[in-house]
């Protein structure tokens, strides 16, 4: 659960933020305003009174768990009793029940009146505990499909046009004399909800009161209202309409709903009714109305800057589709030549291995070769050698090596006798012998290069076939990604369109709230001021006295704040 609720609240604090207008509001009061005096609030009994800057504090957080329809299910209450002077024990008052100390083994004595006594020995007290009773503010959502009433239940996995709808019901009042009549004057709680919508479940998103974050995924929903406010105020719905309701209206795919979060807080308008309660004069309000006129007017001016530098990205967008279109046909060429060049590889790297295998067949036979033609020149010899001794030559014993020289001496000791002349005929028909020898080596050793060269060549091609395999994937991958961005184009443009579009909207909707809004808050400004400004003091002192909701010290300062969590609405996970 612990989880669940961190979840919540960052969840909350992105509607904060996106409700920026709120946002720069608190930011502008809590910086430019001074602080209220001072002051010492009645002791509980038996206890004396404290300053108000001497007082501990009281932060409460109450969680309520409930279902998806906004009933509550459970209500668990946080507090922090900050211990700021370093006490050894706290007088605190709480109607809480099932107490437990989270962060800390100081204990409590309960007493009479709701009260308790914690053994603090100087430290801060971080308890929880439960609490059965009216929540001062309730969250109601309601669900229809396509217009119909439906049950969260029954809203599970079907389709169409929904609408998810917040409404926030304001209990806690007082009775403030106003101008001589007894008035309610409500709490006023700042209702923020936060939802998240998974865009594969829901598109086509609109929220009144509220503003939208789309990250691609996830569409977040923020939306404000302030329950009762306008009734505290006393202003007519056609001067100044204050939301009290967030409506979410989607188109639904198979409806799957997480978790979503709702925080309530008063502590912002103490310091917003302080502002208007310092102004000093009339002509003080005057100045400041006139900075929000101007104000809405930078919007405005702003807004439509906004519309035209949308236009210019537009341009810009059309202009990148067609440099996109160029790109592709340009990745188309380069993928029909990577595939051209894969298949010529191919049919290289075949032709490679056939010749290697070729030359391998044939330097087999080098030895053969070699060795046989060595065989039939050492028997050339040997009959050289027996004709040599038939004629009665005294020669040394006749090699490859040597043959030559012998019979040159022989002849050149025979000189131009028969023997002289079987000796020179012998010489030359072993000269020509020799020479096809000689030949026949330089070619098997021709052959043994050739087959390396042609293992070699066959290594390489099977490299260059490879490269050219990668390099064809990833052409084909380079055209398909440019494709998927060239089918995308018309969607940016789309979206730029929508955008620019919702730029004038914005500009439109600027104005309009600019005639319908400030305007006229200006002019009941400029109409029934004295009681309006009682009404904003009367607003203020009844939200600072509205400090906790389970109980707290007379002697304490304190604020709190709700958050609701509803449960998911979402079958696929059961």
């Amino acid at each position: 659960m612990k989880k669940s609720i961190v979840k919540g609240m960052s969840l909350t604090l992105c509607a904060v933020l996106a409700l920026g207008g709120l946002g720069g509001t608190v930011y502008a009061m809590n910086t430019a305003g001074t602080p209220a005096p001072e002051q010492s609030v009645p002791a509980e009994p038996g206890a004396e009174a404290v300053p108000a800057g001497d007082r501990n504090v009281k932060d409460e957080t109450v969680y309520v768990l409930a279902r998806a329809d906004g009933s509550v299910e459970k209500i668990i209450v946080s507090d922090w009793v900050q211990n700021t002077q370093g006490g050894d024990t706290i007088h605190d008052v709480t109607r809480l029940t099932d107490i437990e100390n989270v962060k800390g083994r100081e204990t409590c004595t309960l007493g009479g009146d709701n009260t308790c006594v914690w053994d603090a020995k100087g430290n801060d007290i971080y308890y929880q505990g439960s609490i059965d009773q009216e929540l001062p503010v309730s969250v109601a959502v309601s669900y229809t499909l396509d217009g119909q009433p439906v049950s969260p239940e029954d809203l599970t996995g079907k389709s169409g046009r929904v609408s998810i709808r917040f409404d926030y019901t304001n209990r806690q009042y007082e009775l403030v004399d106003i101008g001589g009549r007894q008035e309610k004057i409500y709490v006023p709680f700042a209702m923020l909800t936060g939802v998240v919508l998974d865009n594969d479940v829901f598109s086509n998103v609109s929220v009144s009161n509220g503003k939208l974050v789309n990250d691609g995924d996830r569409t977040i929903v923020a939306g404000l209202a302030l329950p009762g406010l306008q009734d505290s105020l006393g202003l007519d719905r056609d001067t100044l309409d204050l939301p009290e309701y967030v409506e979410i209206t989607a188109d639904a795919e198979g409806f799957a709903l997480e978790n979503t979060v709702t925080l309530a807080a008063n502590g912002l308008f103490n310091d917003i009714a302080c502002e208007a309660n310092e102004l000093d004069s009339m002509g003080e309000l005057d100045n400041e109305l006139d900075q929000l006129t101007d104000a809405m007017d930078q919007l405005m001016d702003g807004s439509s800057r906004l519309y035209d530098g949308l236009c210019a990205l537009l341009d810009s967008s059309k202009e990148l589709a067609a440099g996109i279109d160029k790109l592709a046909a340009g990745a188309a060429q380069l993928k029909q030549g990577a595939d051209g060049l894969s298949a010529g590889a191919g049919r290289l790297q075949t032709g490679a291995a056939a010749l290697s295998q070729g030359l391998d067949a044939l330097a087999q036979q080098n030895a053969a070769l070699n060795g046989g033609a060595a065989q039939v020149f050492q028997t050339l010899l040997n009959t050289a050698d027996a004709q040599l001794a038939a004629a009665g030559v005294q020669a040394p014993k006749l090699t490859a090596q040597n043959y030559a020289q012998v019979l040159e001496g022989v002849i050149a000791s025979a000189g131009n006798s028969p023997a002289g002349q079987q000796v020179s005929a012998l010489k030359a028909s072993l000269d020509s012998y020799n020479s096809f020898y000689q030949g026949l080596q330089q070619y098997t050793a021709g052959v043994s290069q050739a087959q390396a060269g042609a293992g070699e060549l066959n290594a390489g091609m099977g490299t260059l076939k490879s490269g050219a395999d990668s390099l064809s994937v990833g052409a084909g991958q380079l055209y398909d990604g440019i494709l998927t961005m060239r089918n995308s184009s018309p969607a940016l443009i789309d979206g730029v369109t929508r955008l620019r579009d919702g730029a004038m909207e914005l500009s439109d909707g600027l104005r309009e709230f600019n005639e319908k809004g400030v305007q006229k808050l200006v002019d009941a400004f400029d109409g029934g001021l004295g009681q309006l400004m009682d009404r904003m003091d009367a607003v203020k002192a009844v939200s600072e006295r509205y400090a906790s909701f389970s109980g707290i010290s007379p002697n304490m300062d304190g604020q709190v704040k709700f958050v609701w969590r509803t449960e998911a609405v979402d079958t696929r996970d059961q």
